[in-house]
Parts: structure tokens; C-alpha cells; sequence
């Protein structure tokens, strides 16, 4: 995922002081601006989760209220299920009454550290304040959705661990049988994309040119294993939580366009950044409402590296 990149035409203490002299000036909004588009891409890059699922924007026209609280959530209509028949020509397919199945998506906060600084302190930085502002808050914002997914991740494992998890070396045999697992069967889920650590990515260096081809070990040789981001065709999101995402593990998940096969990642506010004075004393933090949801939970499998 690409984003725009600010070039400074001007010093980080004249940013900082214009963005101060908003604040002084009742221009809150025109303060927070300033940053939001910053703060918003560095959020979508950094968070795997938000590369597996592709978050959909709503609004409040699109929100359930829970029945028993005031809490919100979205109810997606999943697939029905459906069957075919062979018939004489004077002869009618069998008849019956479908149920359309769904699930409910609800929502939460995210909701960085609050910050409180002196004016007066803030004009001796020499960094830019919204570079501060993103290294301290919008990042540990996605540790918090990512920490979120793998938690639901887990729990949907743990639950059918026979069917859909898979141990082995990271070898093409290993990645094979559990891509398998997911076609299979009952289960027929098309493969999307992986999840695997920059640390184990890493190890398909050692993957020899009988497997992956004399081509792709020949780029991989000249210019390392980052020039690609694919193994067999299948697009890799990498990371560098190994705190959150074990990196002895991987997986594999359906994927969720042009078709939805997984789930659904909702931010019914984006990362907001909010600004309040009191005198000479300023406090500022980052905020976002976000829901995320498995519809199926067969459409993912985890790999254990043996």
C-alpha cells in the first residue's frame, strides 16, 4: 500500500509554531487537519489487519442497535446455501424455504495515550509535532487492532485445531497442505493472502530452485526477498510484532474482494486526532471506532513452523 509523502519546504519549529498558533487562534479544526491526513495513512500502513481485511468506511445511517443494550453493531446478511437437482423435462427442481443466515459486527474504541505538554515546552522542539504525534499514538492504535484480530484469529483456530491448523518446516510441502486443507472437503475456500513475520519471510532464502523456480531464486539472490512479497503466487502481508503475532506461526485467509469470502473491517470513525487547550497547557490524543467480524470462520488456516 503506497502513500503520499510530505515534502518540508519549511523547519520543524515553524510547523510546530503554526500549528500552535491554530490552536491559540480558536482553529482547532484547521489544527487537527493538519495532521489527520498523516495520522490516517500511517495507521491503513502499519496495522496488518487492515491489509487482510480491507476496512469499509459507515456511518451512522448503517448502524443496529443491540436489542438488550445501547451498544452499536452492523447485522450482515451471509449466503444462503443452495442446491441443484437433475429433472425430467416434465419433471420441477425440489422446492423448500431458504434462510438467509447472519452475523452481527459490533463496534468499539481505540483510543491512544493523552498527552499533555506546556506551549511553551512544545516550541523547543526541532521535530516536526506531527511526526510526534504519529510515533506515539497512531502506531500503538494499530498494535491495538491488530492485537484485537489475532486474539479472534486464535480463538477461531483453538476451536477446530484438527482441521484447520497445519505443522511443518517452512518448506512448499508445508504451505501446500495447508492450502489444500482450505480447498478441500467440505470446506472450499479460496486462498487470498498470507500473514507471516518479516523474520520468517525471511526463510524462503533458504527455499531452493527445485521449489520456487530458478527465476524467483535468482531475484531473490540479487535483490533479496522483499523485491517480491508473494510465495507461490500468494500475495505475504509481513510484520514486525512478533509481541502480538507469534512468529513461529502463519496464515492463510480467503480473501475479502471482489468477493467476501472472510469477514468485515467497519471504522465508523477513523483515526481522529483531538486537541484541547487550557492556558498554556495543551493535551492531545487519537481516537477511532472500529468493528471487526469473522463471517467465516473456515475461511483461514494457521501454519505451526516446526
Amino acid at each position: 500500500m503506497s502513500y503520499n509523502v510530505e515534502t518540508m519546504s519549511h523547519s520543524a519549529q515553524f510547523l510546530n509554531k503554526s500549528f500552535l498558533s491554530k490552536i491559540e487562534g480558536g482553529q482547532i479544526k484547521e489544527a487537527v487537519e493538519a495532521s489527520s491526513l498523516f495520522v490516517r495513512e500511517r495507521l491503513r500502513q502499519a496495522a496488518a489487519v487492515r491489509e487482510i481485511i480491507v476496512p469499509q468506511g459507515v456511518t451512522e445511517a448503517d448502524i443496529d442497535r443491540d436489542e438488550s443494550t445501547d451498544q452499536p453493531k452492523i447485522i450482515i446478511d451471509k449466503e444462503p446455501d443452495s442446491t441443484a437437482s437433475f429433472v425430467q423435462f416434465q419433471g420441477t427442481g425440489r422446492r423448500s424455504w431458504f434462510k438467509g443466515p447472519r452475523y452481527s459486527v459490533r463496534f468499539g474504541k481505540v483510543e491512544s495515550q493523552r498527552f499533555t505538554k506546556s506551549k511553551v515546552e512544545l516550541m523547543t522542539y526541532r521535530s516536526d509535532i506531527r511526526k510526534i504525534l504519529s510515533d506515539n499514538s497512531v502506531m500503538d492504535m494499530a498494535d491495538q487492532e491488530d492485537s484485537k484480530f489475532y486474539e479472534l484469529v486464535a480463538a477461531i483456530i483453538a476451536a477446530n485445531p484438527s482441521v484447520q491448523r497445519t505443522t511443518g518446516a517452512f518448506q512448499s510441502g508445508t504451505f501446500k497442505t495447508a492450502m489444500q486443507s482450505m480447498l478441500t472437503g467440505t470446506r472450499k475456500r479460496p486462498i487470498g493472502k498470507m500473514l507471516l513475520s518479516k523474520e520468517r519471510y525471511m526463510d524462503a532464502l533458504d527455499l531452493p530452485a527445485t521449489s520456487v523456480g530458478n527465476d524467483i531464486a535468482t531475484r531473490h539472490f540479487d535483490e533479496g526477498i522483499e523485491s517480491s512479497q508473494k510465495l507461490w503466487g500468494i500475495p505475504v502481508v509481513t510484520h514486525v510484532k512478533s509481541n502480538i503475532y507469534p512468529t513461529a506461526k502463519g496464515w492463510i485467509f480467503s480473501p475479502t474482494s471482489p468477493n467476501n469470502f472472510l469477514g468485515n473491517f467497519f471504522t465508523l470513525q477513523d483515526a481522529t486526532l483531538f486537541i484541547k487547550q487550557e492556558a498554556d497547557i495543551i493535551s492531545f490524543w487519537t481516537y477511532e471506532f472500529i468493528g471487526i467480524g469473522i463471517a467465516n470462520t473456515l475461511s483461514m488456516q494457521e501454519i505451526v513452523f516446526s
